[in-house]
């Protein structure tokens, strides 16, 4: 029944009669002009809707699929950061005369709370030493990031966004998903952050308002004085990761003195800190929709060189699938700037083209499952598309998007790429959401079932979140 059903609205589609006069989604407050909604069949390779298809859009974190897509396309998913800890000096008489320097690549995951795993880096860093015998270091502990140019905002980042976890830099040195909690009004720090300070002025109201300027370690806070917490953004991570790795040490009986020494020809590797797989921190990063992360996937593209060639390298990898990115500008790797423009016809293009490659399977893990996983949990959750359609989310203050796949619940394969692109709509985001799902359970599940399947009927707030921005 499903296919005859498949069958006739193919028919209907190429006859023109489908969606030709009246725009597709049911719902008061859309801005049609600036929707984009592209529903292709791979398997026939026609839309079976297609709306302001070349209609440059912010798109949010769908922004993620396109860089994680553009990674898979030059890197084995088995790839890992590494980030090398050594001791530069010799060791005598249970003294290091040198310094300690970690060697920062750009991993987003050492201390991670997403890869427990991994966990113990100042440890396994302090385990070495004492395994030397070094119970003094007469250097420093250095954070190396020279191999990591212009750890700067990406441009179109709004500064209200940059003292919350989720709007946290890149850095060559990233420590804990560069999040810390920031107690107040005391201004002390978990874990241990140096240097940054409390700015208080008063405002109205019990609640407080914490704001940070780019780059600055001050936080200003307004509002009461009362005792609580903030989960914050680290300013700069390497000045945790430095005193937790002092820490540590002197957990172990290792003083470190700090003073400028000249540094020997030798050079002992203690430690070499390997992350997850790629494929693995994509997978994180799509499933939470972790900025940081994909800041980090975008300049995996050029180790050790700038952003602005990562992007170029991204154009290039576009170019070599035959993409025409018209109309496309990214400035980052996760959706979060304002600059971000996406077409509904360039993300269609990429998602087909990678349906199509060697990468495709791997491609394809990487989104969350509607109804069971990540931000994608409550969309068509109880309903005949859960588990089948898989898709990115993205949302922020005026846009709502997704693009991902339908898959064959007998073969797991996609049968149907899905690109929606919303800017500037007045409804509510769980109407908008709500409106999105009725469409793709209205063309891929017979009405009948539709009609009796109680969980959905008159009951999509439920199945919907609370609004959520940010994505």
């Amino acid at each position: 029944m499903i296919r005859l059903l498949r069958f006739i609205f193919c028919v209907l589609l190429l006859s023109g009669a489908l969606f030709a006069s009246a725009f597709p989604l049911n719902v008061k407050g859309v801005d049609t002009l600036n929707t984009t909604i592209v529903i292709r069949d791979l398997r026939l390779g026609t839309d079976l809707v297609n709306v302001n298809s070349d209609r440059p859009l912010i798109p949010a974190s769908i922004t993620k699929a396109v860089t994680t897509a553009s990674l898979l396309n030059i890197a084995s998913p088995d790839e890992c950061f590494v980030t090398p800890v050594v001791a530069l000096g010799t060791v005598k008489d249970s003294v290091l005369t040198g310094d300690i320097v970690v060697k920062a690549s750009g991993d987003p995951t050492i201390e991670s709370r997403f890869f427990p795993e991994t966990a113990g880096f100042a440890d396994s860093i302090a385990h070495a030493l004492s395994v030397l015998g070094v119970k003094r270091v007469k250097g420093r502990i250095v954070i190396d990031e020279s191999d990591f140019p212009d750890a700067t905002t990406p441009p179109g980042w709004m500064e209200e966004d940059l003292v919350y976890p989720y709007g946290t830099r890149l850095h060559g040195a990233n420590f804990r998903d560069n999040r810390f909690v920031l107690s107040l009004p005391s201004g002390g720090s978990s874990p241990k952050v140096p240097d940054i300070k409390v700015k208080y002025s008063p405002r109205k109201g019990r609640g407080v308002k914490i704001s940070r300027k780019d780059g600055s370690e001050v936080f200003d806070v307004s509002g009461s004085r009362r005792a609580t917490s903030e989960s914050v953004a680290m300013p700069y991570p390497a000045k945790a990761m430095r005193q937790e790795i002092t820490d540590r040490l002197a957990s172990y009986g290792i003083s470190v003195e700090g003073n400028d020494v000249k540094n020997s020809d030798q050079c002992t590797l203690l430690y070499s800190h390997r992350s997850p797989a790629l494929a693995d921190i994509m997978r994180s990063l799509m499933f939470h929709s972790d900025n940081m992360m994909a800041e980090a996937t975008l300049r995996a593209l050029t180790p050790g060189r700038t952003r602005k060639e990562a992007l170029a390298e991204q154009s290039q990898i576009w170019a070599d699938l035959a993409l025409v990115p018209y109309k496309v500008n990214l400035v980052d790797g996760s959706g979060l700037s304002r600059n971000d423009r996406l077409t509904g016809r360039f993300m269609m293009s990429l998602l087909q083209a990678m349906s199509l490659g060697e990468q495709g399977r791997t491609y394809q893990t990487l989104f969350p499952r509607a109804g069971l996983e990540g931000t994608l949990k409550y969309f068509l959750a109880e309903t005949p598309l859960e588990g089948l359609v898989a898709m990115k989310t993205g949302s922020m203050k005026g846009v709502q998007s997704y693009a991902g796949y339908l898959f064959d619940e007998e073969t797991g394969r996609p049968t149907h790429a899905i690109v929606f692109i919303a800017n500037d709509f007045r409804c509510s985001r769980s109407a908008l959401k709500g409106a999105f799902q009725r469409l793709l359970l209205n063309l891929f599940v017979p009405q009948e079932q539709i009609e009796t399947n109680e969980n959905f009927q008159d009951n999509e707030t439920r199945l919907l979140p609370a609004d959520q921005e940010n994505d």
